[in-house]
């Protein structure tokens, strides 16, 4: 493994030095003809996240170039295919986006490494989102690049993410919707500002985007969260504006690992009873009787 660390710190000075191109060819190679190490080659995943590593030290004293690099690759990645070994059949039956995952996550931890440092370039890293190909593109991002970042400044970043909530560019809307689902996970005495941002990004759940990125949130608040602030949360959702939230709240409900514990049982079950009661759709009547069954299941 020091070899790879060597390799990227090399190439790190090549790209200080202006030579995208050849960095980029290099890193292809690197994905397509992985090493051993322990009698096993080294997957992609793994590949990824050593390039991304080392190139991120070697831009020690972060020069101008590498976040620019990052930047160019997250804008370049989809003119290229990488050919990864043994690549189940999903990936080599989309080569072309196989390529684009890899090098995008290398791009995005590049560019995750400055906006940590140069918080003046956050915004940068918010516009590579709008060229996004699909979700899961949008997801490692805003993972990789932004979360961290908007997590330690959220209580002087709330603003700037709220109006993020409602974006024209929808991609953008998963931005805040990740940064709370953060908050929520790993720091349950200070989750207000998230539950707000979630608040706001309901209004926008009919985009199946949203949709999406707002059910892995309550999933992460149900099994990490305070369930007593979440159901807090949900009882303002279900009196402002239940109807749209209805699928969303039965779908994370489904989550097998969720596990409520006594009087939060109790809460939700008593949430779910009001809830049903104002529910004019046959579908979210359906759902919510799902869900209250399944839960007194789990308390008898």
């Amino acid at each position: 493994m020091s070899g790879i660390f060597e390799h990227n710190i090399r190439l790190s000075l090549q790209v200080i030095g202006g030579g995208f191109e050849t960095a980029l060819e290099d890193i292809i190679r690197q994905l397509e003809s992985p090493p051993e190490h322990d009698g096993r080659r080294l997957t992609a995943w793994e590949m990824t996240r050593e390039i991304a590593e080392a190139m991120g030290e070697g831009f020690a004293g972060l020069p101008p170039n590498g976040f620019d690099f990052g930047c160019w690759l997250w804008e370049t990645a989809p003119l290229h295919v990488v050919t990864i070994p043994h690549a189940n059949s999903i990936g080599t039956g989309h080569g072309y986006r196989y390529g684009v995952v890899h090098l995008r996550k290398i791009a995005a931890k590049l560019v995750g490494t400055y906006v940590q440092q140069q918080p003046q370039k956050a915004q940068n890293a918010v516009e590579l989102i709008d060229m996004s190909l699909d979700w899961v593109d949008a997801r490692n991002l805003t993972t990789y690049a932004l979360v961290d970042f908007y997590d330690a400044h959220l209580e002087t970043a709330e603003h700037e993410l709220l109006a993020l909530t409602a974006a024209q560019r929808s991609w953008r809307r998963l931005i805040p919707i990740g940064v709370a689902a953060r908050r929520i996970g790993m720091r349950i005495r200070s989750s207000a500002p998230a539950f707000r941002i979630l608040q706001q990004s309901v209004a926008h759940v009919d985009d199946p985007h949203v949709y999406q990125a707002l059910r892995y949130a309550f999933r992460i608040s149900g099994m990490y969260g305070d369930q007593h602030e979440l159901i807090t949360f949900l009882t303002t959702l279900q009196r402002d504006g239940g109807g749209k939230a209805a699928s969303l709240l039965c779908e994370f409900l489904r989550n097998p690992r969720l596990r409520w514990e006594g009087s939060s049982r109790e809460e939700m079950l008593q949430l779910l009873r009001h809830w049903r009661s104002s529910e004019q759709s046959d579908t979210g009547i359906r759902c919510i009787d799902e869900a209250i069954a399944r839960l007194q299941i789990a308390t008898d």
